[in-house]
């Protein structure tokens, strides 16, 4: 999937997820207000629970399928489907309640946002915005030609697949429904803390995970430049002297 029409789709989708958080419940206030319902006590609740129950649900779901969906495209018409889809999908199934919580809540306020707003769904934004990048259209190649910003890059983004890792609550739920092995979600469950502690490095916030977070946007920013602006990495070569005895 070219630049243009990835841009169109993900578009399509946030628009999508827009509508599904805001525009609904005005159009649900509509359909009430046309079919009279409100004239008859109890008859409106059907109508509420459909529309902003199961349809604002479907509309989320949709929403996130076709992000989803777009970015693999995407990954996959640049050559790098094996090395960034896991992890791409990997922050969407972090991201996936978040985005739900988002979608469906009724007169959500920023405090109740940023409380819920896991760090793989910043990592995720800055993947969807840098794949955006007409790159089929230049010289330019996706991550760059530096060896060391390619490193850097890759070093930033495992530290926010560990960091999904730990947010993500439902995973020993979804553990124990998939493999049926009870142990194995208690396992996860008690590793998960320790994981999220250790990403902290000690500091008890989300600095360091921020931290990362920017040096995972400039390094991207980074590997935009022309090849000859980025300094090479450069490997020190030794010289052996052969001695004469």
């Amino acid at each position: 999937m070219f630049a243009g029409r990835y841009l169109w789709w993900m578009l399509t989708g946030i628009i999508l997820l827009i509508f599904s958080a805001i525009c609904l419940d005005h159009l649900t206030w509509l359909v009430l207000q046309l079919s009279h319902c409100v004239e008859m006590a109890g008859s409106c609740m059907p109508v509420v629970r459909f529309m902003g129950g199961t349809l604002k649900t479907a509309l989320a779901w949709i929403a996130i399928g076709i992000l989803f969906g777009t970015v693999m495209l995407r990954l996959a018409y640049l050559a790098l489907l094996r090395s960034w889809g896991p992890l791409a999908a990997l922050w969407f199934m972090a991201c996936a309640p978040f985005l739900l919580f988002v979608a469906t809540g009724e007169r959500l306020q920023w405090q109740a946002i940023s409380a819920a707003l896991p760090l793989a769904f910043l990592f995720l934004a800055c993947l969807l915005a840098y794949l955006a990048i007409a790159f089929e259209e230049g010289d330019t190649r996706p991550f760059g030609a530096s060896p060391l910003l390619r490193g850097i890059v890759r070093a930033a983004a495992l530290y926010g697949a560990l960091a999904a890792l730990a947010e993500m609550s439902w995973l020993p739920w979804a553990v124990a429904k998939a493999l049926a092995l009870p142990a194995l979600p208690a396992v996860i469950a008690n590793l998960q803390p320790r994981l999220q502690a250790a990403l902290a490095l000690g500091f008890g916030t989300i600095l360091p995970g921020i931290f990362v977070l920017s040096v995972f946007v400039v390094a991207l920013l980074l590997t935009l430049l022309p090849p000859g602006l980025v300094p090479p990495l450069r490997r020190k070569r030794v010289r052996l002297r052969q001695v004469r005895h």
